[in-house]
């Protein structure tokens, strides 16, 4: 039965013509039959056929009714109502224009943006049941330390206290300083990101190999044969994707490895990491506490929830702070992150509030067409009304206000993939190297079903209210068109208010926090950095050699000498002004030593307290002038501070201001580092300006030591000179080769990329967020400039009756103006209000600035104020020079 009705429905539905006629025909023969009733019954052949369509009931209306019976009656309904739609359209095609713009750009924007959210944070990473890995540190909020890395030991403990994990593993924070030279035999060297990591780490990672194995517990030990898994990108682009590669030996930082695996596609953890090697932790570094250079991954056991393994860690370093006084401060505890976070990092809040934003916005363009259909509507109220009066039902008026936005919403999405895709390929082409997986977003599955969301919000928007003022519209309009006291003028004047008011409401959020984004990319860019040569190009030139740490496997005499040599070549090059070296180069990340000191006249009163602590460096003669940071007092080092001669530093101004306040003279006073491996007093004879060598804004106290005196090598050569980026890069390249050719010079960066770099993910919120910004104010112009203009063709007699009656120009222009601005000043106040909230839970959003800042506020607030007074003015004005008698005679 059901199978007939559904065949009977299809052919109601594809065979149209054929029903159509087959009703015609039916219909035919009872009014035929009916009339030859009549005739015989004596009735002339005229009366005989009028009594029949009596008694048959009307035929248009019986046609309505078996048309209704074969249940497709609607479809019919709605292909009407749309057709009739699209004719409106071409009817008035600058207000269609006006909607379809403002819809397609809001689709449009928020797609892209959810493309971007989608493949960084809500994307799966490739990891089985990755809501079960965490990454575990610790932190000392006493100290002012977010994060503090972990010592081998603790991840012992980690692994035989805590019964909830099932495996735990380690590896360095950071791969900045593992780096090994690949060596093929079939082309030049090739610098590759490593990570040292424990023998559980892919059990961690729930990953296994593609070709071969992952790691084993002797893999691990000291003296095992030299192993290495290399990533499936490195397989494919320096090994020629050899699938006889397990087994084969590689040179890495001139020692043979075998490679056992190929990992996965995709797997790249830490991010970047090209090949992995076994952690190989040194008899010295797993007794020791004091070694922390470790974070550890730990993966729980089902069912083991987030909230028992927090509680189980942070008991865990309480009882290690007890147990092991000297190595612990009671401040320190553990911090705890799901892997999902810590890939994404600070990145997450970020791309959620350009999310937010592209929402608004596309809120914006919703209410601007939305109050624009609404004012269309109001204007047709005399065609409506008379439908009504006609017998239409209020919900088949309400149904082709719908049908129109339905339209106005599915054309505009089309127009929005459109700029989506254009937006999405323009990102993606410069990404934020901090934010992962940025380059993966696209169209996809994903983005069209946000887009039909986005598509069917907007399309509620502009129905809703053009289709309940049409729809309760009474028949009394038609007479009273133009009325301000009937009651779908009040009802329409309400619904425009309310408009006005969000519009106004959503654009000040948009441009207020786009403003204050600017403000705080501006204290976090345009803040001086310390570091004037720009030009300076920073290369890699860690000295590489068998082990965990590369340059362990050179003496301090072999280290001194080649970079000795390296320098002294480079500054002899033409075109070369100045060379140095440094230990870490400025502005590379987080990574850092940061280590406690003390000065001598306040040695005695660190008794048992915590020592405040400084960022350490290792230079060479000369890298102060290479990056432009200027030495203010004192001298540089030379070749007279040697490995026997008294230790020296050169301080940052900062810590100068540090002596000077307690009375001393900076130079020639001394400074020790409290570490176990330099706790020796140094003179310092330089003080350099302040300069920021973690980010942007982590300025302050430095402590630099020569290169012979340290116990560490510097990694990184800069360089600088009137010759081209390529040259001096190709020239320490080469110069590193003949000195060293198992050796390699890698990563050239230069000064001033180093700090776009940091900033470049703030640049990138800023210019998405003022892009919305602007699109919202255009928006609101626009809403506010069609909405007053729509209602003023549709009061065009009401103006025209006032100005004969005597009634200022001035004053119709204040009672039709004043209205729309007073509930756009509602709306900036609920827009203050939204962004000091906003400012209030997110402080960290606004580096540099508040979100309550008042000149902020009060600055958005008065332009915003004078663009929605220009948009209504302009068309109103206009309204009341239209001829009187021409508008008198036409009504």
């Amino acid at each position: 039965m059901l199978l007939r009705d559904l065949l009977y429905r299809g052919r109601a539905l594809l065979r149209r013509k054929a029903m159509e006629d087959d009703l015609d025909a039916e219909l035919q023969f009872h009014l035929d039959r009916l009339t030859d009733q009549n005739v015989r019954a004596g009735k002339a052949p005229g009366e005989a056929r009028r009594l029949a369509r009596i008694a048959l009931g009307g035929v248009s209306q019986v046609k309505e009714q078996c048309r209704e019976s074969w249940g497709v009656s609607w479809i019919n309904t709605l292909a009407r109502d749309l057709r009739s739609a699209l004719v409106r359209m071409r009817r008035y095609p600058r207000s269609a224009a006006v909607v379809e713009s403002s819809l397609a750009l809001g689709i449009g924007m928020s797609v892209a943006m959810f493309s971007l959210v989608d493949a960084v944070l809500l994307r799966p990473l490739p990891f089985p049941d990755q809501d079960s890995i965490y990454v575990i540190q610790k932190a000392d909020p006493l100290a002012g330390t977010h994060v503090e890395e972990l010592a081998y030991p603790e991840l012992v403990d980690l692994q035989e206290s805590i019964p909830g994990f099932e495996y735990v593993a380690a590896t360095p924070t950071s791969l900045y300083g593992y780096a090994r030279v690949l060596e093929t035999g079939t082309a030049d060297p090739v610098q590759l990101e490593a990570s040292p990591v424990s023998h559980d780490f892919f059990r961690v990672l729930g990953v296994t190999p593609r070709l071969g194995r992952g790691f084993i517990d002797s893999d691990e030990r000291v003296g095992a044969p030299p192993v290495v898994v290399i990533s499936d990108r490195t397989w494919r682009d320096h090994l020629g994707a050899d699938p006889g590669i397990i087994g084969r030996t590689v040179r890495l930082n001139g020692q043979g490895h075998t490679v056992i695996g190929v990992m996965a596609p995709g797997v790249e953890f830490p991010r970047g990491a090209a090949l992995w090697v076994p952690l190989g932790i040194v008899q010295r570094v797993v007794e020791s506490r004091g070694a922390t250079f470790l974070q550890a991954l730990a993966r729980a056991k089902p069912g083991y929830s987030r909230q028992q393994v927090d509680s189980d860690v942070s008991a865990l370093f309480k009882r290690l702070a007890s147990e092991y006084p000297e190595s612990y401060k009671v401040s320190q505890r553990g911090v705890v992150t799901p892997l999902v976070n810590y890939w994404t990092g600070s990145a997450r809040i970020h791309l959620w509030i350009v999310l937010g934003a592209s929402l608004l916005l596309l809120t914006a363009s919703a209410i601007s067409s939305g109050g624009l259909l609404l004012s269309r509507a109001v204007s047709r109220r005399s065609e409506i009304a008379t439908r009504l009066a006609l017998g239409a039902p209020p919900r088949r008026i309400f149904a082709q206000m719908a049908a129109e936005g339905a339209v106005a919403g599915g054309i505009a999405a089309i127009a929005g993939l459109g700029i989506a895709y254009l937006v999405i390929r323009s990102l993606v082409r410069w990404p934020p190297a901090d934010i992962p997986r940025l380059s993966e977003a696209s169209l996809d599955l994903n983005s069209f079903c946000f887009a039909a969301g986005a598509t069917a919000f907007v399309s509620v928007v502009c129905s809703l209210a053009p289709g309940w003022a049409a729809s309760r519209m009474r028949l009394e309009s038609a007479v009273r068109e133009g009325d301000p006291r009937s009651s779908v003028s009040h009802r329409a004047n309400r619904a425009r208010d309310l408009f006005v008011l969000a519009q106004s409401a959503v654009t000040f959020v948009l441009l207020a926090t786009a403003v204050l984004l600017v403000l705080s990319y501006r204290s976090v860019a345009f803040v001086e950095t310390g570091l004037a040569n720009r030009d300076a190009l920073t290369m890699d030139v860690s000295l590489r050699g068998p082990g965990l740490f590369p340059s362990q496997a050179f003496d301090p005499g072999t280290t001194d000498a080649f970079y000795s040599r390296l320098l002294q070549r480079l500054r002899e090059e033409p075109g070369v002004t100045s060379a140095g070296a440094i230990l870490l180069r400025p502005l590379a990340g987080p990574i850092g030593w940061d280590i406690p000191y003390e000065f001598e006249f306040e040695a005695a009163s660190w008794d048992g307290k915590q020592r405040p602590k400084a960022n350490y460096e290792v230079v060479t003669a000369d890298y102060f002038e290479t990056v432009g940071s200027p030495l203010l007092q004192g001298r540089d080092f030379d070749r007279r501070d040697s490995e026997e001669a008294e230790p020296v530093a050169i301080i940052s101004e900062t810590l100068a201001d540090q002596v000077r306040s307690a009375g001393y003279a900076p130079l020639g006073h001394r400074v020790r580092l409290t570490t176990r491996w330099s706790s020796g007093w140094m003179r310092i004879v330089g003080i350099s300006g302040d300069a920021r060598y973690r980010s942007g804004t982590h300025s302050g106290a430095h402590i630099f030591v020569p290169i012979l005196q340290a116990g560490q090598a510097t990694r990184h050569v800069v360089i600088r000179g009137p010759r081209p980026r390529q040259e001096l890069s190709a020239l320490v390249q080469r110069a590193v080769r003949e000195i060293d050719p198992s050796q390699n010079a890698g990563d050239p960066l230069t000064i001033g990329e180093l700090i776009d770099r940091d900033t470049a993910r703030h640049r990138f919120n800023v210019i998405l967020l003022l892009w919305f910004g602007a699109c919202a104010v255009i928006l609101a112009v626009t809403a506010v400039y069609s909405v007053i203009a729509e209602t003023m063709a549709a009061r065009r007699t009401e103006v025209a009756i006032k100005s004969a009656l005597g009634a200022q120009r001035n004053r119709v222009v204040r009672d039709l103006v004043v209205r729309t601005i007073r509930f756009a000043v509602f709306g900036l106040a609920v827009g203050t209000a939204a962004v000091s909230v906003f400012g209030k839970l997110s402080p960290d959003v606004f580096r540099g600035t508040s979100a309550r800042d008042p000149i902020v506020l009060i600055s958005v607030g008065a332009f915003l104020f004078v663009v929605s007074l220009g948009a209504a003015v302009w068309p109103a004005w206009h309204a009341t020079r239209d001829n009187r008698r021409t508008l008198l005679r036409e009504s």
